[in-house]
């Protein structure tokens, strides 16, 4: 699901208006199998989501700081996410797309937080569309960023549109 998340559209429409930003960047997280997912250890109150149904957002917060976006990406019962790590703007977002570079970035320009865990992103306020299709020729993969302790951490599991400037670096 991560490779198929670059090029879609996310949108938020809040009482302050429409936000909407062209995905880019994504980073795959699986659950039991992968140390550096917070569903690895099981459910927990926050991770919960993780393990219900796909579709759905779970936000966390990090650093004390940045609060950050998930989409839920397996069956029920079975953890995983991908996060949501940059994205170019489309709509009431400004036109500088470093804006969007980076999870906590991207998080804060659409006003996410924990609250907005278990929302539906096909039928709520919160939802990722269809967009513009990215071609193969246009994907980099590399192994996610910040993961440094892990039997993970070399796998390429981060997904990126070569050349956007919502890309984090």
């Amino acid at each position: 699901m991560a490779r198929d998340l670059l090029g879609r559209v996310l949108v938020y429409d809040d009482p302050g208006g429409r936000r909407a930003a062209r995905i880019v960047e994504v980073e795959a997280y699986l659950g039991a199998h992968d140390p550096a997912s917070h569903a690895f250890r099981g459910p927990t109150p926050r991770t919960t989501v993780m393990f219900g149904r796909p579709g759905v957002a779970y936000v966390y917060f990090i650093y004390g700081n940045h609060h950050c976006m998930n989409v839920v990406a397996h069956a029920p019962g079975v953890a995983g996410a991908v996060l949501l790590r940059g994205a170019e703007p489309l709509v009431g977002l400004g036109d500088d797309p470093a804006a969007l570079a980076g999870p906590g970035r991207l998080g804060r320009a659409f006003g996410l937080t924990t609250a907005h865990t278990g929302m539906d992103l096909v039928r709520s306020p919160l939802l990722i569309r269809a967009g513009e299709p990215v071609p193969s020729s246009a994907v980099s993969r590399s192994a996610r960023i910040g993961i440094a302790v892990s039997r993970t951490s070399a796998r390429r599991w981060r997904f990126t549109v070569r050349g956007s400037r919502g890309v984090s670096r």
